[in-house]
């Protein structure tokens, strides 16, 4: 007798000038509608457009909307300045354009790699737009546990696929729904080079949680707050990182610069 298979999810949906903006209408903050958000109409009226445009514009039926009427639609809807800057890179974004191949390893020279090493103990590595993990010191190997796994070897897959990731991510939910809206940030526009995009989504798609984040449709640019809380499992400490990621080595390269710092206070637990 034979065992039932899971039914397989359907397809996540990629960023899109339409899809987004309804999303960003039926959680509009300033609209009368019913239940929430606000209705076609309150926008076409906001924005000096007819229905029947607005319509097209979340049906994908529209193209090329103008950069004023973007400026309208955001100013209308009262949203962030990461939203907006997601409006415009999706206002311009070509879903078919091709990607350049993804960086290799060989592009970290044996200089880079000595100096990631030597910034120990502060946690760093090399990363592609991606955030796949190109090369990490030992810090950031021991802390992350598990992240330099060949199955894994991304940020993203490290918080959906490895259950210590909950331990130490001290804020597991709030930098898991930060990660995954700069994920949608960053894959629109020139901000994700060399990467196949479907690809990376279908990986992640097998987590449930992931699904639903991808789903709210969040978009960040930057984080919310300057520092991470990170819990040191060898230790039983938590560190209070402060992180950046910086082009490397110059700001035209698909390589990027992890650098987590902690800036104390050090030996405090708050499990």
């Amino acid at each position: 007798m034979g065992h039932d298979r899971p039914a397989p999810q359907p397809a996540l949906e990629l960023p899109s000038f339409g899809s987004f903006l309804r999303q960003l209408r039926e959680r509009a903050p300033s609209g009368h509608r019913r239940g929430g958000g606000m209705s076609r109409a309150e926008l076409a009226t906001l924005a000096g457009r007819g229905i029947s445009y607005i319509t097209k514009l979340e049906q994908g039926e529209a193209h090329s909307p103008s950069f004023e009427l973007v400026e309208s639609l955001a100013d209308a809807l009262e949203v962030t300045d990461a939203e907006r800057q997601h409006l415009h890179d999706l206002r311009t974004h070509r879903r078919d354009t091709c990607c350049e191949p993804r960086p290799s390893a060989e592009t970290i020279t044996p200089a880079n790699k000595a100096y990631v090493d030597n910034l120990v103990p502060a946690l760093s590595s090399f990363v592609d737009d991606a955030w796949n993990v190109l090369y990490p010191n030992s810090a950031y190997t021991r802390v992350y546990r598990h992240i330099d796994d060949p199955t894994i070897s991304n940020v993203l897959l490290w918080f959906f696929f490895v259950p210590e990731s909950r331990h130490i991510m001290v804020e597991w939910e709030r930098e898991a729904q930060l990660t995954v809206a700069w994920l949608r940030g960053l894959m629109v526009g020139n901000h994700l080079n060399g990467v196949d995009r479907t690809d990376l989504i279908q990986r992640l798609s097998r987590s449930s949680e992931f699904r639903r984040m991808w789903t709210e449709g969040g978009v960040a640019l930057g984080r919310h707050k300057e520092e991470m809380l990170v819990r040191d499992l060898d230790r039983g400490t938590v560190l209070h990182l402060r992180a950046q990621v910086l082009k490397w080595p110059n700001p035209a390269s698909s390589l990027q610069l992890y650098l987590g710092v902690d800036v104390g206070p050090m030996g405090v637990d708050e499990s």
